[in-house]
């Protein structure tokens, strides 16, 4: 089972611009995270999760919007 709480070695502000890059770069590229994504990286910075939990979260609503649509 993955980690779920941040690396103790990061601080919380190194965690903040880490993920103030990857955000600029995603959106550089026309990309609009979700309001879902952002709390989630909320909890990373405050390290409640790991970043692995991240991606976990974000594939499950996908998935899970995926297959609501394909229900209908």
């Amino acid at each position: 089972m993955p980690d779920t709480v941040a690396t103790p070695q990061e601080t919380a502000a190194e965690r903040r611009a880490h993920l103030n890059q990857a955000l600029a770069s995603t959106r550089l590229e026309g990309h609009v995270p979700t309001p879902e994504f952002l709390a989630d990286c909320e909890d990373y910075i405050a390290g409640r999760i790991a970043r692995e939990e991240i991606l976990t979260r974000e594939v499950e609503r996908v998935l899970g919007t995926k297959r609501a649509a394909d229900a209908v």
